[in-house]
This record gives C-alpha cells, sequence and structure tokens, in this order.
C-alpha cells in the first residue's frame, strides 16, 4: 500500500507542475506540486525516491512538453525522459534525511528546507546548461504573471523564484508531516511556516515597491510595426506555397507603411521562403519595401560558401535600410536539438529518425548590435527559443543592448500551448536584464513585454494581421542589473552547496553503516 501510495503522490506532483504552466496557468499549483513528492520520498531508499522523482518529472515533462509531438513524438518522449531526471537530486536528498523530519527543532528544520530549495535550483541550473542546455519550464516559470513574485529574477533569475517556491512546499510538507506524527500542538507556533510566509511576504514587498518605482527611462520612444503573417508550417518549404507567403508579407507590410513615424518594421523568424540573399525575388521584395521609407528587419535562412567544402548554413536576422542595403546581420547561436542540428550526425545509424530536418545548422558566435536611426538606440536579437535562455538575454545587454527582439515561427507547434509558454518563459529575460523585448512571431504570441515584465500589446494568436507597439529603449546610462553584472551566481552558490550537502550525507551514510 505504502508503494502505490508513493507512486500516486509522485505522478500528483507531476500533475500539479502540469496545471501551473500554460494551457492552464493555475500558479498557485506550482506553490504546492512538491508537497506530495515529499510525501512519497520521506523516509524512502534513496533508489526509490530516485525512481519517484524520475516518476514525477516524466509525467510533468510528457504532459507539459506534449507539442513537440508535432516535431517528432519520438524526440519528444526522449527528451522527456532525460529532463526527468533533474527532478532525482531533489528526491534523493529529501530521501536521505529519513525520519528527520521528526524533528521538532525548527532551526533545523528551517535549514533543511533551505537546502531542500538550493537542491531544486541547482538541478534546475543544470538542466539548463549541461550540453547547450534545455532551461523551458523551470519552476518559477509558472509564476510569469505574477509581476510582484517575479521582480527579484533581477538578482537570482528564475532560479530564485523557484527556490522560493520549494522552500514553501517544504515548509508546508514539514509541518503536514509533523503534524502526522503528534510532533505538533494545535495552537503551537509554526516557526516553519511563518519563516516560509515571512519569506514570501518579503519577497511581495519588494515586487510592489519596484513595480511601483521603477520608471521609463525617459529616452525615445522606439514606434515599431510587428508583422504576424500566421502561415501554418512556414518551416516547411515543401508543403507551403511560396507564393502564399511572399503575398502575405508584401500586402501586410504595405498596410503598415501608412503608419506614421515607425522606426522598423519587423518580420518573424524565417519568414521569407529562401535565403534573401541569393533569392533575386526575395531580395527585390525586401528593395521595394523598405525604399517605402522605414528599416525592415526580416528573418530569413543564410548560408557562407567556401571554396572547397559545402557550405555553411545559419537561421538569420538581418537588417535593411530603406534603400534595401544589408545593415548587419544575426545568426542565431544557440541550436535547437534535433530541430536546427542533429547531434552525431553521420556517426549513429538512425540518428536522422528522430528529427524532419535533412542536416545540422550551423551556430553564430556573437549577439550582433543593430542600430536604430539616429544611431544611438542599440537593440539585440533572439531567434526562437533563445529568449529562453538566461546567458543569451544577458549577453546582449552586457554587449551594449538597449532593446531586446524576439523572432520566433511557433508555427510547428500550433494549435497547442507550446507558443504560450514560449512567451512565459520570455518574460524573465526582460525582468533579469530590465530591457523590453518586442517579440515577432509567425503564427502568435506577438507583442511586446516592458522590463517589468508586462506583456502589452498582444496579437491574437493564429490571425494574420500586424500589431504597432512603441516601447521605451533603456537608458544606456544605467546601471545593469546584479544579474547582468554577475550573472547565475545565486544559482551557482546553489549548486556548490548542493554538492557539498550530498557528500556531507554520502560520509554520514558511510560511518553508520561501518558502525
Amino acid at each position: 500500500m505504502k508503494k502505490l501510495f508513493s507512486i500516486i503522490a509522485s505522478i500528483c506532483t507531476g500533475g500539479l507542475l502540469f496545471l501551473s504552466f500554460p494551457p492552464f496557468g493555475f500558479s498557485f499549483c506550482g506553490w504546492l506540486a512538491l508537497i506530495p513528492l515529499i510525501f512519497a520520498c520521506a523516509g524512502s531508499a534513496p533508489r526509490r525516491a530516485a525512481f519517484l522523482g524520475w516518476l514525477a518529472g516524466t509525467v510533468f515533462f510528457l504532459s507539459s512538453l506534449f507539442w513537440l509531438r508535432h516535431v517528432s513524438l519520438l524526440g519528444t518522449v526522449g527528451l522527456a525522459f532525460y529532463c526527468a531526471l533533474y527532478f532525482t537530486p531533489f528526491a534523493v536528498f529529501v530521501s536521505l534525511r529519513r525520519d528527520g523530519w521528526r524533528c521538532a527543532n525548527a532551526l533545523k528544520n528551517i535549514g533543511w528546507m533551505s537546502s531542500a530549495a538550493a537542491v531544486w535550483a541547482a538541478s534546475e541550473y543544470v538542466r539548463a546548461t549541461f550540453a547547450t542546455g534545455f532551461p523551458w519550464n523551470l519552476l518559477g516559470v509558472s509564476q510569469y504573471k505574477e509581476l510582484a513574485v517575479i521582480q527579484i529574477a533581477e538578482w537570482g533569475g528564475v532560479y530564485a523564484i523557484s527556490a522560493l517556491m520549494v522552500f514553501v512546499s517544504a515548509a508546508f510538507a514539514v509541518t503536514i508531516l509533523q503534524y502526522a506524527a503528534g510532533l505538533r500542538k494545535k495552537y503551537r507556533m509554526h516557526t516553519e511556516m511563518i519563516c516560509a510566509l515571512l519569506a514570501v511576504a518579503m519577497v511581495w514587498s519588494v515586487g510592489i515597491h519596484t513595480l511601483l518605482s521603477r520608471q521609463n527611462s525617459g529616452g525615445i520612444p522606439v514606434r515599431a510595426a510587428l508583422i504576424q503573417p500566421n502561415v501554418p508550417e512556414v518551416g516547411n518549404w515543401e508543403t507551403t506555397d511560396p507564393d502564399v507567403i511572399y503575398e502575405k508579407l508584401e500586402r501586410l507590410t504595405a498596410l503598415v507603411q501608412h503608419v506614421p513615424n515607425l522606426d522598423l518594421i519587423i518580420w518573424p523568424e524565417t519568414a521569407l521562403p529562401d535565403m534573401v540573399r541569393f533569392s533575386q525575388r526575395g531580395a527585390e521584395l525586401v528593395r521595394r519595401l523598405a525604399a517605402a521609407g522605414t528599416p525592415l528587419l526580416a528573418g530569413s535562412m543564410d548560408a557562407v560558401q567556401h571554396a572547397d567544402t559545402q557550405p555553411d548554413y545559419y537561421n538569420a536576422s538581418m537588417l535593411f535600410n530603406t534603400s534595401g542595403e544589408l545593415l548587419g546581420t544575426y545568426y542565431k547561436q544557440h541550436l535547437v536539438l534535433f530541430g536546427e542540428y542533429i547531434p552525431f550526425e553521420g556517426k549513429i545509424p538512425l540518428i536522422n529518425a528522430l528529427t524532419p530536418i535533412g542536416s545540422s545548422f550551423m551556430p553564430g558566435r556573437t549577439a550582433t548590435q543593430f542600430k536604430l536611426p539616429g544611431g544611438d538606440r542599440a537593440f539585440s536579437v533572439l531567434i526562437c527559443f533563445e529568449d529562453s535562455l538566461p546567458y543569451l538575454a544577458r549577453k546582449a545587454a552586457r554587449a551594449g543592448a538597449d532593446l531586446l527582439v524576439n523572432q520566433t515561427n511557433d508555427s510547428w507547434f500550433d494549435p497547442d500551448c507550446g507558443s504560450e509558454q514560449h512567451l512565459a518563459n520570455a518574460v524573465f529575460r526582460c525582468i533579469e536584464t530590465r530591457l523590453p523585448m518586442l517579440r515577432c512571431a509567425n503564427t502568435g504570441i506577438t507583442c511586446a513585454v516592458d522590463p517589468l515584465g508586462r506583456i502589452t500589446q498582444t496579437l491574437a494568436p493564429r490571425t494574420e494581421g500586424f500589431q504597432v507597439v512603441e516601447t521605451v529603449p533603456a537608458d544606456p546610462a544605467c546601471e545593469e542589473t546584479f544579474y547582468v553584472r554577475f550573472g547565475d551566481l545565486f544559482a551557482q552558490a546553489c549548486l556548490a552547496s548542493s554538492v557539498a550537502l550530498f557528500i556531507v550525507s554520502f560520509i554520514k551514510r558511510r560511518k553508520t553503516s561501518d558502525a
């Protein structure tokens, strides 16, 4: 019976985590989700706890990443199984205390709660960085609409919100487990719960103060037109008529050219069905539209030819001036596993069966700084899922960007929740760097996000149209945020402390077994 309960509890954790993210977005579930898993692992053997943690992670990732099945069902299952492994350190850590939750010493319990939060944050950090990283749907991302809570990302990144949520879950779990053991008296002060609630109150207070006190930089606003052509699976050139794509881009762009005082027109990722630098039709279209008086930022594939080898292919963003001249190019730096590059390509049999692409792209190396008219407003581009990667937004901010632009094509995953989850992850890049972001998507979600993480001026998903947005770039004279200056210092500290915790626990277990 106990084994059955532990399995059900682990599944409940996975289900609650799923409910906390889009499409449901019940953010409060994220604060409670780990309580069943703690119940399941408390008193379990470490090996059993590792399985229970992996089970909870598998349930969560299979359900929350199911939209990836449109690309590769086998790849989605494999990715879910892999990501679930990062739940196991937390589950094992809980099990190592054994019946330690019976401890009536409040300080020891608070220390254990803090350690559990650190282990979880460390695991998320490793998942986000190891082997190119996959930081999608970290626990703190579930709070993307809770603006007062998430402002601490300016200091600790999204990992700080995750740690706070785990700290609260651990406080609930300790209190409930001690009640069940008869160690709690009805009217006794529950120090652990009070400590957790005080932590939330402090974070909330800081967030409210930030939301009320932070003002725009007072600089010159940027007015941009974001084109959403709504072409189904525009990346699949074999099934999409190029004439349809060209017609949509030309018609929608012609409409926005009547909008006064536009600084920039933005097309989504790989909006053009061919390589604009090598396509006469594409080059003529860009030249004709830009000549109307507004610079154009276009998403396109690109290639660099080599004399003695095959060309290198890139996912690119290109800025054209009003004369149709190419002012600058950004090559996507972080490629999507099995979506843009194939690991061990040509070395592992049948590896290509996991992906719809025929060959790999090459990654870019730098965060290109584009200049808007006037020369004093710089922006950097993040292509597709790059806005889910903290290090790239930080890299752009440190290079001098005053504004972030995300060009994406999430049509592969429609009509599921992938685009909404994508936006949820992007919100944190704005808070971490205190830079606004303009998001231009093929099918959605096209919108603006301000430096406080507020989502504004949203164009309805899966509709054809455009959105004219106005945002104020960050003041270059303003001091960089703690996160931009020091990066993932909080997460790295959690990782170092977690390693030390496991080493100490291992030594203690060895001494106990030897005795």
